[in-house]
């Protein structure tokens, strides 16, 4: 005989009711410190980088400034060959205008050293005179790079070297004023010539029994230098604008009369 008896279940824990806690989330974001962490962390990078740029830029303005110093002192050294004596400049400031008007300019007088354009009537300027790194605000209020005179040749009337340099004397025209390496232009127009080699080896004896027996050596004379006001170059009555300050920082570029170029700090010419 069957009986419904209930079926038995096994025991267990019971579960348990879900329970949606209902929960207020913030909108996501950064907060104020975050964000001003993130902010320095980014100028911080980015003055870093301008720093960098800048020093690469300043080092390719001054690998490019000794390329075109050590051309100009090919050219130098070509015309010397060509004609056995060196050219004749108007001025010690050098001028990068091309124009037959002033055929003393140095841009002028070296062009076909150069590969610069012929000559004409129109005032053309020669983009290797053009120092690089010169920038509007170190042009002494100048609008225009050719109106700042960043380069000199070689002058006893205005540099003061503190190193070896040419004594006057060496070779005078007829009224006997003192000729130096690179001639010069009489009140008249009429050009004297520059230095011969010989007059070199005369300039370098003068000033050796000059100076105690001190050897003096064309690899310590500059023919062509990088000026600026910061450091002066000059004494006397300076006709040009210069730049405000050096071009390359604690140094200037050099170009010796055995046309070799070197990088200096600008008081190892300069008297105080």
């Amino acid at each position: 005989m069957q009986t419904n008896q209930p079926s038995m279940k096994p025991r267990g824990p019971r579960p348990r009711p879900i329970v949606v806690m209902r929960t207020r989330f913030a909108p996501f974001g950064f907060t104020l410190v975050e964000l001003l962490v993130v902010i320095t962390i980014v100028l911080t990078l980015a003055a870093l980088t301008l720093t960098v740029i800048t020093k690469a830029r300043a080092k390719a303005d001054n690998v490019l400034a000794i390329t075109n110093m050590r051309q100009i002192g090919a050219a130098l050294a070509s015309y010397l060959s060509d004609n056995d004596h060196l050219p004749t400049f108007m001025d010690t400031g050098v001028s990068p205008a091309i124009s037959t008007a002033n055929p003393y300019t140095q841009a002028y007088v070296l062009q076909p050293y150069l590969g610069l354009n012929e000559p004409t009537s129109k005032i053309q300027y020669a983009q290797i005179f053009r120092a690089p790194g010169l920038k509007p605000d170190n042009m002494g209020g100048k609008k225009n790079w050719y109106d700042v005179t960043c380069y000199a040749m070689y002058n006893s009337d205005y540099f003061t070297p503190t190193k070896a340099y040419f004594p006057k004397g060496v070779v005078t025209d007829d009224s006997g004023m003192d000729v130096g390496p690179f001639g010069r232009v009489s009140g008249n127009g009429s050009p004297i010539d520059g230095w011969r080699s010989a007059q070199f080896d005369a300039a370098l004896s003068k000033y050796t029994a000059e100076n105690g027996g001190r050897i003096a050596t064309l690899s310590k004379v500059p023919a062509m230098l990088e000026i600026n006001a910061k450091y002066p170059s000059a004494r006397g009555s300076w006709p040009w604008s210069v730049p405000k300050k050096p071009l390359r920082g604690d140094r200037v570029n050099v170009l010796y009369f055995d046309w070799r170029v070197e990088s200096v700090p600008p008081r190892f010419f300069y008297s105080p």
